[in-house]
């Protein structure tokens, strides 16, 4: 630690630029005057603005770095941090020397008045000035000569008064190496070149290819036989002078080398709340069970949402979707919403306080958070993005705290455990006894009553009330007008077929009159974009292929559609299908199939047979006489016998032959 003097030739340094000082304002507030010693410039700040800069490194003082000693290597003071880091024997003679100069000092001498001192040397009978001092435990009563004690008051004089100046140098001198060069120099190439690699060999492997060299550097005299040796404990020091994180990525890799040596310096650099929003996902480690009937649906997913200011959980959506565009769309819509309908009712002490848009959403480097579809819904928000590096969870903490300290308001039931040796753990699946609503209601009570509430060991702070404090701050948070341009982004995708019953989708049918005026322009029948929400088949977004602008269509089953969901109604598809398989319909269709098929070849062989006659075939054979009843005679298809007709047979009577005579109507009446 060294010291300055506010007086003419005190010099800082602010960055690049050397302010020399120049006067002080006479005034209460002691002013000083700099001088820019290139520019002549000259800036005022306080006595206290001065040791409050230099303090923060703001300020450097020129004079008190590296002081160095009118030696003949003009090496800098090894300085020292306090002297509590130093040997006692060595603190005890700083301590011994300092006295001899601050007892000269008061006698008025200087470090050139060589016999005043030794005068005043004389003067104190072998007797340390000022105080009894201990080395070792006994007195140290030798009196130092005169050049000795005037070598300590220009050492210390030079240093700027720095007590590292009067150290004795055997405190850190290091001990020459005893190792020939060339085998010190054989001994850092094969550990650069054999060692520090990813196969990772054992040190004691490099020593082999070491001994190797130095036994033909020997044999060809280029050093001594004597010399051609190391030790294991030189190899090892040899490879502790590499950087040890320079050492594990050559060795291990950058992955490994990055995590193993991080660091944080400025922490996310969130001033305010609603700044920066955390978006991560995991799996619950919790089997739940069905609302319905009970059955074991397995682990769901959850997405959470962090301000990063105040580790406020600002939304969270559950789900079995796994993590994806759908399950971040569906969190972000639930963080900047408000919440006072979500919450009615389920039984929470605290509001949730958490609504509107943040500035900027920090996310790792998952596929969906890369994908163009999450940048759409970004731009439409006028958010930011800020990915995360890899293998870096640090950058974003308070989702990763959050998704780690969730798990202890987690129920005990059903609870995935992890596998420890000589243990057997509980199935999931047999414990589980709580059910997805239940889960999705403590959670809630989790994330708005338990955290928030939950003291910063820090800071000691309330992440409620900071994230409260701060909304109180700040204008109100923007909302968003409508998020159907969000829920297209996101939605799955389809190319269909439009044509006049409408779109067909996973066997379920949309229509609308728009979507009939739109096929009507169109002319014929076309392909287009068809987009639906996985979580509600109600309706699908159709593309005009024209404008490229999106029409919702609804379904043409409401009753079945509305909130249904696409693993729903699979799973009512797959269990109506597993029901016919039961009762073994596909069985009874394809015998009946192939029942048909055989009456169809009998047929043939039998029409065959009566092609041949001819006559029998246009004998008016009908499907009536194939229906008629058994035991009714069925006419022959023969014709009778054919006679000669007389020409008296032949004449009609007169009376039969009726009169072809003009009608009219009078009236109405027939005349």
């Amino acid at each position: 630690m060294g010291t300055y003097v506010v007086a003419i030739g005190l010099v800082v340094r602010h960055g690049e630029r050397t302010w020399r000082f120049e006067r002080e304002v006479n005034d209460a507030a002691k002013t000083l005057v700099f001088v820019d010693q290139v520019t002549g410039a000259p800036r005022t700040m306080t006595l206290a603005t001065l040791q409050r800069d230099v303090l923060a490194k703001r300020l450097v003082v020129v004079t008190g770095e590296s002081p160095t000693l009118a030696s003949p290597t003009a090496r800098p003071v090894s300085l020292v941090t306090t002297l509590e880091d130093i040997a006692p024997k060595h603190r005890a003679e700083i301590s011994r020397r300092r006295a001899y100069i601050t007892y000269l000092h008061r006698q008025g001498l200087t470090r050139g008045q060589r016999r005043q001192i030794a005068a005043a040397i004389r003067k104190l009978q072998g007797k340390v000035p000022m105080q009894a001092d201990v080395q070792d435990g006994k007195p140290d009563n030798s009196v130092p000569s005169t050049s000795t004690v005037m070598e300590w008051m220009r050492r210390w004089d030079l240093s700027g008064g720095s007590v590292a100046a009067l150290m004795n140098r055997a405190a850190n001198r290091r001990s020459s190496r005893r190792v020939h060069p060339s085998v010190l120099s054989t001994g850092r190439e094969f550990i650069r070149t054999h060692y520090c690699q990813q196969t990772r060999p054992p040190l004691a492997e490099t020593k082999l290819f070491v001994d190797r060299k130095l036994e033909a550097l020997a044999a060809a005299q280029q050093i001594p036989q004597a010399a051609a040796q190391i030790s294991m404990s030189t190899l090892q020091r040899l490879a502790k002078e590499i950087d040890p994180f320079a050492l594990d990525l050559a060795r291990y890799g950058p992955s490994y080398a990055n995590n193993e040596w991080r660091y944080s310096l400025e922490g996310i650099n969130a001033a305010r709340v609603m700044q920066r929003y955390e978006i991560d996902h995991t799996i619950v480690d919790v089997v739940v069970i069905s609302d319905a009937n009970g059955m074991p649906l397995g682990r769901p997913t959850i997405t959470v949402v962090v301000d990063s200011h105040s580790g406020y959980v600002c939304g969270f959506f559950i789900s079995f979707w796994g993590t994806g565009l759908a399950s971040t769309l569906s969190a972000l819509k639930v963080a900047i919403s408000p919440k006072g309908d979500l919450t009615e009712g389920q039984g929470l002490s605290n509001p949730w306080l958490a609504y509107g848009i943040p500035m900027m959403f920090v996310v790792d480097n998952g596929l969906e958070f890369h994908s163009p579809q999450f940048h759409s819904v970004a731009m439409h928000l006028n958010a930011d993005l800020l990915f995360c590096a890899v293998r870096r969870p640090w950058l974003k903490p308070f989702v990763e705290r959050t998704l780690g300290s969730y798990l202890r308001y987690l129920p005990a039931a059903g609870r995935v455990e992890k596998p420890k040796t000589n243990y057997l753990p509980l199935k999931p699946d047999k414990t589980a006894v709580v059910t997805f609503g239940a889960l999705c209601t403590g959670l809630l009570k989790a994330f708005v009553d338990i955290l928030p509430i939950e003291i910063n060991q820090r800071s000691l702070s309330l992440p409620f009330d900071k994230f409260g404090d701060g909304m109180a701050k700040l204008l109100p948070p923007a909302l968003p007008t409508s998020t159907e341009e969000l829920d297209i982004i996101v939605a799955a995708s389809k190319s269909l077929t439009v044509t006049g019953e409408g779109v067909v989708s996973d066997y379920l049918r949309y229509n609308s009159l728009e979507l009939k005026d739109l096929w009507r322009a169109t002319r014929s029948t076309f392909k287009t974009v068809v987009k639906f929400n996985p979580e509600d088949l109600s309706y699908v977004h159709v593309q005009d292929p024209r404008t490229k602008g999106w029409l919702r269509v609804p379904s043409c089953l409401p009753e079945y559609t509305d909130d249904l969901s696409l693993v729903q109604h699979r799973a009512i598809r797959e269990r109506i299908k597993g029901e016919l398989d039961r009762r073994k319909i596909p069985e009874l269709l394809v015998a009946s199939k192939l029942e048909l098929l055989d009456m169809w070849s009998a047929q043939a062989v039998s029409g065959k047979r009566l092609k041949q006659a001819q006559l029998r075939a246009l004998g008016g054979l009908t499907s009536a006489h194939v229906y008629r009843p058994p035991g009714r005679e069925t006419p022959s298809a023969t014709p009778p016998k054919t006679r000669m007709i007389s020409v008296s047979e032949m004449e009609v009577p007169a009376f039969q032959i009726p009169a072809f005579d003009t009608l009219s109507f009078n009236g109405g009446r027939h005349v």
